[in-house]
């Protein structure tokens, strides 16, 4: 499959994210109303970020951190797709992905400590996020072989001994 049709298929996956529903308090009990993605994505994204400014005087809470890590998953992606312009920013590109990961783990950290539920809505947002990274770690990987038997055959390698 092209490079160019796993970004549009991860773009779409992504973006449909946004309106799903991704979350459900758990304090509300079953019948709390989900919250959709577009929701989630502003309160991270800005509201997240402006909270945070406005407790540093009187401590900063580790919710408050955890939320605006999240929030930086959207711009990691954007990130991607903006350097998947350039095919020679492999590791740019797989750096950027590593560090949208660990945000991810940040979300997660949130949602077992806020007693949040992740919904179908999350599961594409990071579905959609992790596809994006598929063509550059199959390239990545393919080098990786084919460098490891070029040194093979010239008898370098473990072959070569």
């Amino acid at each position: 499959m092209k490079a160019w049709l796993v970004r549009i298929i991860a773009l779409v996956v992504f973006g449909v994210s946004f309106a799903l529903p991704a979350v459900r308090l758990s304090g509300g009990g079953p019948d709390a109303s989900p919250i959709p993605g577009w929701t989630c994505a502003v309160f991270a994204s800005i509201l997240g970020p402006k909270s945070l400014v406005q407790s540093i005087g009187q401590g900063v809470r580790t919710e408050d951190v955890l939320i605006v890590v999240s929030g930086l998953v959207n711009y990691l992606f954007l990130a991607i797709v903006v350097l998947s312009f350039w095919r020679r920013l492999v590791r740019t590109r797989l750096v950027t992905g590593a560090l949208m990961l660990a945000c991810f783990v940040a979300t997660w950290v949130y949602f077992a400590t806020s007693h949040t539920a992740p919904l179908v809505g999350h599961y594409l947002w990071f579905g959609g996020a992790m596809l994006i990274l598929v063509p550059d770690l199959a390239y990545f990987f393919s080098r990786r072989e084919a460098g490891a038997a070029v040194q093979e055959s010239a008898g370098r390698g473990p072959a070569g001994r």
